[in-house]
């Protein structure tokens, strides 16, 4: 019911608070009762007593339980917005050190892991576990008090009491079965959704998304099912705790009246058994109302501390490195994906150097797009080494290497903010004539002032009012305001019409001059002005050189454009 990696991030002063000032009020409550008591005891005995004073007493007490009722609320907002931050924070920093990795979890499901998620576990937080922790304390103060003036009733409604979280504990013992599919089937109907939303243009030209809204329709009804079937167990466990409780007290109350007619107990000390009886039982009644807050919270722990607790890449210890990357150097590299075969990398060997323009070509799946992820070090346990200049690349540390090197592919998303704002992310620091000047090495200058907010204009999510073409030069620009030293491009052609092909090819030689420039494609005809040439074929490396050499002596180089040819003929044949 409590886990323990919980308290190592939640702030315990704030939980104690919430308990300490419920038993506070707790308190007042039966300073209330027993002012009420002795009123009432002295008038069945015919003794007359003067109610001013017991009655600002019992004002002034309601107005301190008043007091403690809001400050209570106030701890719980408190408690709630501290663990919010603090997760959503421990998540986050989660995600951008896991990264691009096989590891990682898709964007939908991380988004409700610390969407939802959260909101749940925020609600057993600051609900659930103070009201806990007040049960224990409170039937203990009571029976405190209670024992004192009849043991047995006292003790008969202590006993009374653990039935309740017996029930709770014997009700979630059955619910787990049906939240250990819970979380995933929510999750599960959040990607779907979010798949549907995206693709819904393809859904539209396939006539198809009136069966894909059947579809999701259908799942929403049984994750409908599967809730109400939670729903309803809380509220069956909730009249079973209800028979616990009114049993309980209505035992209390007869002992009581027993121990009086024996007189063991005087009228006050029976009316005391009688007022004070349903707030013996009503904390833990108020805690298996929170059954249903429990349970998901409890599910939803398990999933952000199981996210939270996931392996990471060991950091380099090197955090400053100030010396110019010159070469790369990459001897025997291989690399397996987790859980997959045959191996994505096999025995790669390679060596590049600043002011060169090395494409990686081949098809589909080939290796080409891992091996420059891994260059960046950003997929886990490779085999062989990799160095920048004499340095190995895991001695780097992750800020090292992010300033160093960059990759960019059609993956790169734009911000729904102004031109100016996107590319500033990548140096926040540039001035306009700086930024206007990385517009026209990309040869966007004259589209951007034609705009009537020039570089304040706002881009639609991910760029979804520029063409293709616009887009990605858009994405090279600001990859260019990054200053970086090593540059991977991947497949940033691709979708492109033949003019921003080739204003993006030109930049791209333009930057190999300074840097080093690796161009991913599997389209030969961009990599025909390269400096230095990979075919990569089932993640090993099959042939290399210039592609002057290949056209000469590639298998692969003579193939691909034997088959670009014959489709040319199609086409004009075709016309």
């Amino acid at each position: 019911m409590i886990d323990r990696r919980l308290f190592a991030i939640a702030k315990k002063k704030t939980l104690i608070l919430q308990v300490v000032i419920r038993c506070i009020s707790l308190g007042l409550s039966l300073y209330i009762w027993r002012i009420l008591t002795f009123l009432l005891s002295n008038l069945i005995e015919g003794i007359h007593l003067k109610l001013s004073l017991p009655f600002s007493l019992i004002l002034l007490a309601l107005l301190g339980k008043l007091f403690l009722i809001r400050l209570s609320a106030h701890l719980t907002d408190q408690a709630s917005a501290e663990l919010r931050v603090a997760l959503r924070t421990k998540v986050m920093e989660k995600a951008f050190r896991l990264g691009n990795t096989s590891r990682q979890l898709p964007a939908t499901t991380l988004a409700q892991l610390s969407g939802d998620g959260i909101e749940q576990l925020e609600m057993y937080y600051a609900h659930f576990l103070p009201q806990l922790f007040y049960c224990l304390v409170a039937s203990l103060l009571l029976f405190g008090y209670l024992v004192s003036l009849a043991w047995q009733p006292a003790v008969a409604m202590l006993i009374c009491v653990p039935f309740i979280p017996l029930t709770i504990m014997m009700v979630m013992k059955i619910a787990k079965r049906i939240l250990s599919k819970y979380w995933d089937q929510y999750t599960n109907l959040g990607t779907r959704f979010h798949e549907s939303l995206s693709a819904l243009s393809v859904l539209k030209a396939y006539d198809q998304d009136e069966a894909k809204q059947q579809e999701l329709a259908a799942d929403a009804q049984k994750f409908r099912k599967a809730t109400m079937s939670l729903l309803s167990m809380q509220l069956n466990s909730i009249t079973i705790m209800d028979i616990f409780s009114y049993s309980g007290a209505a035992l209390g109350m007869g002992l009581a009246l027993i121990a009086f007619q024996h007189q063991q107990l005087t009228i006050y000390g029976v009316l005391i058994f009688i007022l004070v009886s349903a707030e013996f039982f009503l904390p833990m009644r108020q805690l298996g109302s929170l059954f249903h807050v429990a349970m998901n919270g409890i599910s939803s722990c398990g999933k952000i501390f199981d996210y939270l607790a996931l392996p990471e890449k060991s950091d380099g210890t090197i955090r400053s490195w100030h010396e110019s990357l010159q070469t790369i150097t990459v001897d025997q590299l291989d690399f397996t994906y987790e859980n997959q075969q045959p191996p994505a990398i096999q025995q790669v060997s390679m060596h590049l150097e600043k002011g060169t323009f090395t494409a990686f070509v081949g098809k589909s799946g080939s290796g080409k797009s891992t091996f420059a992820q891994l260059l960046l070090n950003q997929l886990d346990d490779y085999q062989g080494t990799i160095r920048w200049n004499q340095t190995d690349l895991t001695e780097l540390s992750r800020s090292v290497i992010l300033n160093k090197g960059i990759l960019v592919n059609t993956k790169d998303f734009l911000y729904g903010e102004s031109i100016r704002e996107n590319l500033r992310l990548a140096n926040p620091t540039l001035s306009d004539e700086e930024l206007w000047h990385l517009l026209d090495r990309v040869k966007l200058t004259a589209f951007v002032e034609q705009l009537p907010e020039r570089l304040d204009t706002v881009l639609e999510e991910n760029g979804k009012n520029l063409s293709g073409g616009q887009r990605q030069r858009l994405i090279l620009a600001r990859a260019l305001a990054a200053s970086a030293e090593l540059y991977l491009f991947d497949e940033i052609t691709s979708g492109v019409d033949i003019e921003s092909e080739e204003i993006i090819l030109d930049t791209l030689k333009t930057l190999a001059k300074t840097t080093i420039v690796i161009f991913v494609s599997h389209r030969l005809y961009n990599v025909l002005n390269a400096d230095q040439v990979y075919v990569f074929k089932d993640g090993a490396i099959v042939e290399s050189g210039t592609p002057r050499e290949l056209e000469q002596t590639s298998d692969y180089f003579n193939a691909y454009f034997t088959e670009e040819n014959q489709q040319m003929k199609g086409a004009v044949g075709h016309e």
